[in-house]
């Protein structure tokens, strides 16, 4: 990515058409498009989609930032393999990050 800031870009847009030519407009700027929990829970895999493809295939970052018991973080996380989400937000308690990392497959995990 030769010329591409290290940087990412928060698409938390009031609708995905919006979402879509933020991402469009970065896309040849920046590494990574932000999709938080707003416009992650109001668009779904949609936001995720459009973030991808707008942005010319960039990672997508996925700010859920979760945080629930272990059990139920590990199942999220594993639901979320396969959509498209290149890194994914929780929580940084120690059961809540083991139980990210158990089902990550290749979503790299952030903590916060």
């Amino acid at each position: 990515m030769s010329g591409v800031a290290p940087v990412a870009l928060a698409l938390d847009g009031p609708d995905l058409a919006t979402v879509a030519v933020w991402a469009r407009a970065a896309g040849p700027h920046v590494s990574t498009m932000k999709v938080g929990l707003e416009t992650y829970l109001r668009d779904g895999d949609k936001a995720v989609h459009v973030a991808r493809e707008a942005s010319g295939g960039r990672d997508v970052f996925l700010d859920l930032k979760l945080h629930d018991i272990p059990e139920t973080v590990r199942r999220a996380v594993a639901n979320l393999r396969g959509r498209g989400v290149t890194f994914l937000t929780v929580h940084a308690d120690r059961g809540v990050m083991e139980a990210a990392v158990k089902e990550k497959g290749d979503i790299g995990i952030l903590a916060v």
